[in-house]
């Protein structure tokens, strides 16, 4: 291939919504954001009463742990679907569907823990070495994030154990 027929290179965020929309599974891409976003949504307290289980045909089935939580979210319906198909940028759920059924347990987010202490700095002319390798990538934290691997895979290979 010809330096001449090379496109112009693209950040991975901008090509993979455009290579589902190519490829024509965008929705489907749509689709299966439902369960990250459902939290967001309804909110950790719902959340924990309530997990998608399932979208067949526009229609997103929800299982909930008792009859409360179904006559609840019944009366939340249009409201839960306006949120989530503006969360999902289209008109992905057309019906919500109420079943009583087991709901996973929402993951209990640990606390914070300090962070271990940065690693020492790699050796200047290992530094300039790896710098001028990435220099090229125009992409600012794309190249600074792959600096830092770099870094992480040479520590590793000299046995460094501040890894």
């Amino acid at each position: 291939m010809s330096r001449s027929s090379w496109r112009q290179p693209v950040r991975i965020v901008e090509a993979i919504p455009v290579a589902f929309q190519r490829l024509g599974l965008e929705s489907r891409f749509r689709q299966g954001k439902i369960w990250a976003v459902w939290p967001t949504v309804v909110g950790p307290h719902i959340a924990r009463h309530a997990q998608p289980h399932g979208l067949w045909q526009g229609r997103l089935i929800v299982h909930v742990t008792d009859p409360v939580w179904l006559h609840h979210l019944s009366m939340m319906r249009h409201q839960v679907m306006a949120a989530l198909n503006e969360k999902l940028g289209g008109s992905v759920v057309r019906d919500l569907i109420l079943r009583i059924g087991e709901v996973p347990a929402m993951p209990v987010q640990p606390p914070a823990s300090p962070r271990p202490s940065q690693a020492p700095p790699p050796d200047p002319n290992l530094r300039t070495q790896v710098e001028a390798l990435v220099a090229p990538l125009g992409d600012v934290p794309f190249r600074e994030e792959l600096c830092r691997l770099l870094f992480r895979a040479l520590r590793s290979r000299v046995g460094d154990p501040s890894r």
